[in-house]
């Protein structure tokens, strides 16, 4: 309890800064005229002179911290025993800075849960808790950030049992519920009680209308689809026509610049024009095109590795989803109320869908409108789009989406977390047998009988690591046909590395289990966290599996 309040302190204290250094950034970088007062030129180049930024320092300056975000937390709770580190929360709040200062289409919610996360690991670790302990307090930080940055203290909560621990307990719920409190505090007396943006008190629809609610889940569960396959196929265009790491954030910020030149709404957090469509101002036509302009924005910046959330873009395009769901009946002639109450339905449906947490958006948006009769129609939306978007469209959240397209599972990366914590340093084989690239027959096969006590071998040309080889690759060597001087070349038989995820000595066994798995090796190989080039052990399938046995009291070691 008492680190739950230090680390709800300092989230409130990171989230404070972050929100007044991404201001004060705009304000520079627009030169005081915002930016929809920017000409075509200066919002074409700054979103492209950010993302430039943000690549050449996820290159060059933080390159073993690139990976940020919450799906980042997800993966270290997960697999790596919730270690977070200090440059990690630095290089988030650098990125998101220069991300959502330079007009990039993502929200500030996402690097501040980070960042709160890796304050409560951090503050855990110094105090030496255990991995089984330290995840809540990562959660604690996690609540606190999110709390602070939306000023909801609850849905803060809330968004930390249900997306970063995946389960409740009143064991869990104390210290992140005072760190959650705490943070909300001190982040209303750095930079006021109010919230982000303004919701109005609407009058509720009519319970005829319910159906709309319905339409509107439907809606926020397609642009979520939309918005998954999107990032994706920026995912696999780029493995297929391989750019250099700092120039694909540029070249996402210039697309976005080129969509922001004919609507620069859709740029940054876009809370304001959030607020006047509540109020009914903006025109249907008008909304159309900026729900298919941010969507589109907000697909290119984080599938292009901007490295800012999608908190902020969800609760924005879901506003619009519901106001279009209105003003399109309206034409029908039929009193379908305030546009506004649609928009706040909505909200909630895109943050349910995009986030795959219903419970998060539902309370989310309930505290931000503090209007108790809307909570029914909201229910109703976000079971809608959450349900509609994973069984229909077979979807996961945002968050495990890019942990899938980084080839790491995560249909219970929680859960996963919280069975075994064993560090791969523990079980790593530190001295390890290594194969030429080429190799005489003799050799392959006196590696054949090797297999059964080392079950991969890492495969060298000169000091260049290529890839991994298990027994079958070595089987179908020894069928392979010998070159001029007698030799097998192993390398049409290899995992190759450059497609081979790191694996760090810090690393969870999960995390291995899970790398194993999808390459379909029975090994791996362990990297030095200084240079990735170079391997400082190997892990085995029945080493770690018999580790967790041991750690969970069932197994024991030979």
């Amino acid at each position: 309890m008492a680190l739950g309040v230090l680390v709800g302190v300092l989230s409130g204290l990171v989230v404070v800064a972050f929100r007044m250094t991404i201001g004060e950034a705009a304000e520079r970088f627009t030169f005081g005229l915002g930016f929809s007062g920017l000409p075509v030129w200066g919002r074409l180049l700054l979103p492209t002179a950010g993302g430039l930024a943000v690549g050449l320092l996820a290159t060059y300056v933080f390159p073993r911290n690139a990976d940020v975000g919450v799906s980042r937390v997800l993966e270290r709770v997960a697999y790596g025993a919730s270690h977070l580190g200090a440059k990690s929360a630095i290089a988030q709040f650098v990125f998101g800075t220069l991300a959502i200062g330079s007009g990039q289409s993502v929200g500030r919610e996402g690097p501040s849960i980070h960042m709160g996360a890796a304050i409560g690991s951090l503050v855990g670790q110094r105090f030496g808790i255990d991995p089984a302990h330290l995840r809540t307090l990562v959660a604690a930080g996690a609540a606190g950030a999110f709390a602070g940055a939306l000023n909801i203290p609850l849905a803060g909560v809330v968004f930390a049992l249900e997306v970063i621990l995946g389960e409740y307990t009143l064991a869990l719920f104390a210290p992140v519920a005072v760190s959650a409190v705490l943070a909300t505090v001190v982040a209303q007396i750095g930079v006021g009680p109010g919230v982000l943006f303004e919701v109005p008190r609407l009058p509720i629809h009519s319970f005829w209308f319910l159906p709309l609610d319905w339409i509107i889940g439907f809606g926020a569960a397609v642009v979520s689809f939309l918005l998954l396959r999107g990032v994706e196929g920026i995912y696999h265009v780029s493995a297929r026509f391989p750019l250099p790491e700092w120039a694909l954030p540029a070249l996402g910020g210039l697309v976005v610049g080129v969509l922001a030149i004919g609507t620069p709404e859709i740029m940054g957090v876009s809370y304001a024009t959030m607020e006047e469509v509540f109020a009914g101002k903006v025109p249907l036509v008008t909304m159309a095109v900026l729900l298919a302009a941010k969507l589109a924005a907000t697909t290119v910046s984080i599938g292009c590795h901007a490295r800012g959330g999608a908190i902020g873009p969800s609760l924005f395009m879901g506003a619009l989803v519901g106001a279009l769901v209105a003003d399109a009946t309206r034409l029908l002639d039929l009193p379908v109320g305030e546009t506004g109450i649609y928009a706040i339905i909505g909200m909630a449906a895109g943050m349910a869908a995009i986030l795959n947490a219903p419970f998060s958006a539902i309370v989310a948006v309930s505290e931000l409108v503090q209007h108790p009769a809307v909570i029914l129609p909201v229910m109703l939306a976000t079971v809608t789009a959450a349900v509609t978007s994973r069984d229909w469209f077979k979807a996961q959240s945002i968050f495990a989406w890019t942990l899938h397209l980084r080839e790491l599972s995560e249909h219970t990366l929680p859960e996963a977390g919280q069975q075994c914590t064993v560090p791969v340093q523990q079980v790593m084989l530190r001295e390890f047998r290594s194969l030429p690239v080429r190799m005489e027959p003799e050799e392959l096969r006196q590696a054949q009988a090797d297999s059964g006590l080392q079950v991969v071998f890492p495969v060298f040309a000169g000091r260049r690591f290529l890839g991994l080889v298990d027994l079958v690759g070595l089987l179908q060597a020894g069928l392979g046909v010998p070159g001029e001087d007698g030799r097998v070349d192993l390398r049409e038989y290899l995992h190759r590395a450059e497609y081979l995820r790191h694996l760090y000595p810090g690393d969870g066994a999960v995390k291995a289990m899970d790398l194993m798995a999808s390459y379909g090796l029975e090994g791996y190989a362990v990297r030095s966290p200084r240079d990735p080039a170079v391997l400082v052990g190997l892990v085995s399938q029945t080493e770690v599996i018999q580790a967790c046995l041991e750690q969970m009291g069932g197994g024991d070691r030979a």
